[in-house]
Parts: C-alpha cells; sequence; structure tokens
C-alpha cells in the first residue's frame, strides 16, 4: 500500500461541517489573542516606558546639563513588552487569516450538497486535524 496514493471520499456537507468548526476554533483563538494584545497595550502605556538618563548629567539643582554627561536621555518600551505584544500582532494576524481561509471553503462547500469529494491526507489533516 502507498499512503501517498490514499484517498478518503466525504460528502460537502460533512466537509462544511468540519470547515464551520475550525473557524469557530479560530475566532475564539483571535479573540483571546486580540483581548491579550489589548491588555499588553495597556501595559505598555501604563509602565512599559523606561527612561534612561545619565546620572552624571543632573547638577544638583533639579535640571541637567547633557553637554558634560557624554550621553542624553533615551526612551525605550520594556522589551518584554515589545515581544509580547509582536506574539500578538503575529498570532492574531495568523487566525484572521484562518478564519478567512475557512469561511471560503465554507462558501464553496456550502453550494456542493451532498457531492462528494475525494480527499488525501493533508486535505483530511486541513479539515479535520487537530
Amino acid at each position: 500500500m502507498n499512503r501517498a496514493s490514499w484517498k478518503f471520499t466525504y460528502t460537502a456537507d460533512k466537509l462544511f461541517q468540519a470547515a464551520e468548526a475550525k473557524k469557530s476554533w479560530h475566532m475564539e483563538r483571535l479573540k483571546w489573542w486580540s483581548d491579550k494584545r489589548k491588555e499588553v497595550e495597556t501595559t505598555i502605556r501604563a509602565e512599559g516606558i523606561e527612561i534612561d538618563e545619565s546620572v552624571a548629567a543632573f547638577t544638583g539643582l533639579g535640571t541637567a546639563n547633557y553637554s558634560n554627561s557624554g550621553r542624553g536621555p533615551s526612551v525605550s518600551i520594556r522589551n518584554d513588552l515589545v515581544k509580547d505584544l509582536s506574539e500578538c500582532v503575529m498570532k492574531t494576524t495568523e487566525h484572521e487569516g484562518k478564519c478567512r481561509e475557512y469561511d471560503a471553503w465554507m462558501q464553496v462547500l456550502g453550494s456542493q450538497g451532498q457531492a462528494s469529494l475525494d480527499l488525501n491526507q493533508d486535505d483530511w489533516l486541513f479539515f479535520f486535524g487537530k
């Protein structure tokens, strides 16, 4: 037997249900990652900004003289929060794409009724894989 040539026959309505379940799962993940992104953005606004200044720049009078210190102030966002935000953006983009992809399949399969379709292993994994 050659597994690469195996075919699995499913009706379009069963594939529609599978696509609907996959889309629903990706929509849940999209919501979770969108909420997490808002949480990270709120944290960045509230506490994520760091200001680094040379201690030699301060005159003791409440003012700073950066010309004598060798370096001026720099402002940055905490690196851990930048990484968290990047992950959230990547994951929301990924799940938005999957929602669109499964929605497109639902549109196609919804018009096919009880038509029988042959799936290979990759097709099966796309609709039914975990």
